[in-house]
């Protein structure tokens, strides 16, 4: 008897104070959503892990009772999205199965803005990482020409100057690593007074080059064709 009253006593636990709530008051705020949750809930909305089956089904991560994290949306007409969500919306990477009216479907992957596709990649560029030596990175970019291009401009606070003991040199190139991506070509400008440029040509994207300057290193994604224009400055 006394171990009947007991388990009965975890169960009245269970059901009143787990967060993981079954009844349908814990509440979901897009409408599609609205009818039966299963999940965690804070304050009486869904919160951490759940799935909500409305008109449209859910089955992830929530925040204040809207999708919110990691999960997988899909509707009656077969669509459905796997990936990112913020406030209820896409945003972020992810992956879209659309059906066609022919019952054809469609894969769309990338990233996506406020339920707003954006395109394969998050951004056109991305500045990976840098050693401490080097000052600032600077990254523009045109409209690709018929021979894609990256122009690199090697620079330092001091370098190129006139000291006491003569000419200070400026950063030179020692290498250029393609770890995705090529180039069929470069040249090399040294005219400039206080910098060295190199021409990359013939690029093919998308394209993660290390540029090496000496000891020193910048990682850059270049995700999109296009003509970019690099300017690294070294500290010393």
């Amino acid at each position: 008897m006394k171990k009947y009253f007991s388990f009965l006593f975890f169960i009245v636990t269970v059901l009143f104070f787990s967060p993981v709530v079954l009844a349908q008051n814990c509440k979901v705020l897009d409408p599609d959503l609205a009818g039966v949750y299963t999940g965690e809930c804070k304050n009486g909305k869904a919160e951490g892990l759940g799935k909500a089956v409305g008109a449209n089904t859910y089955e992830g991560q929530f925040k204040l009772g809207l999708p919110d994290g990691t999960g997988i949306y899909s509707d009656a007409k077969g669509n459905s999205f796997k990936g990112s969500f913020k406030k209820g919306k896409r945003d972020g990477e992810g992956v879209a199965i659309i059906k066609t009216e022919t019952g054809e479907t469609n894969t769309v992957t990338g990233f996506w803005k406020k339920d707003v596709y954006i395109g394969l990649f998050e951004s056109t560029y991305k500045l990976v990482t840098k050693t401490y030596m080097v000052n600032t990175v600077n990254i523009t970019f045109e409209p690709a020409s018929s021979i894609p291009t990256i122009e690199l401009n090697l620079e330092s606070v001091t370098g190129g100057s006139v000291d006491v003991h003569g000419d200070i040199p400026k950063p030179t190139l020692s290498e250029a690593i393609f770890v995705k991506g090529s180039y069929q070509n470069m040249s090399t400008i040294s005219t400039q007074q206080k910098r060295n440029t190199y021409i990359l040509q013939n690029l093919i994207y998308p394209a993660t080059v290390i540029f090496k300057v000496g000891t020193e290193e910048v990682q850059i994604n270049f995700n999109e064709q296009k003509n970019y224009k690099v300017t690294i400055t070294l500290r010393g």
